[in-house]
């Protein structure tokens, strides 16, 4: 195996660091860039937000083309929206069961347990009725989510968007001279 000439010479930890700068260089600064770009904290709070709870939605699949629906309706960022929805999926896996509890307690299903043993059971007796009771436990769990996630998302919201003012560079403003009449207007920097 041929090494690189560059690294050839250098010790492990210079090698990680070429590495992992180059790896920011090329890969994560362009991409935050592109994410970022014409961005201002108001949309990028919301697209944070809205990714955040799309995400973490208790029905496998629906995430990305619901990040996608919800971005494109309020026009923010699909890309970043999408990111943001992959990112908190570890969440979903988390918070299902929980979700699905919650969804149980709201619409009185009560005669549904979930643990392991009980849903054996459910399947060696009846697979259909299994099926069809799960069904229904994670229509309620979809249905709980629905519930809070306005709610929730509006927080996130109006949490991330003092914090994003602060981070993200300030607007410059650009002075437009159009017939004798000077105008300012502001542009976000990528």
């Amino acid at each position: 195996m041929q090494q690189h000439p560059i690294l050839l010479n250098l010790p492990l930890v210079a090698t990680y660091s070429v590495i992992s700068d180059f790896l920011r260089r090329k890969l994560v600064q362009p991409v935050s860039n592109l994410l970022r770009q014409g961005m201002t904290a108001r949309s990028l709070s919301a697209t944070v937000a809205a990714g955040s709870v799309i995400g973490v939605v208790p029905a496998l699949g629906v995430a990305t083309v619901l990040a996608t629906a919800v971005a494109a309706r309020f026009r923010l960022n699909i890309a970043a929206t999408v990111l943001v929805s992959y990112l908190v999926q570890p969440l979903q896996l988390l918070l299902a069961l929980p979700f699905i509890r919650l969804g149980i307690s709201f619409f009185g299903l009560g005669e549904l347990r979930l643990t392991l043993e009980e849903m054996q059971t459910m399947f060696q007796d009846d697979w259909l009725d299994a099926i069809g009771k799960l069904w229904m436990a994670n229509l309620a769990g979809v249905a709980a989510w629905a519930i809070l996630s306005i709610p929730v998302g509006v927080g996130l919201y109006f949490i991330l968007q003092p914090v994003l003012q602060r981070v993200l560079p300030k607007p410059s403003p650009v002075v437009v001279e159009g017939e004798g009449v000077a105008l300012e207007a502001e542009h976000s920097l990528p």
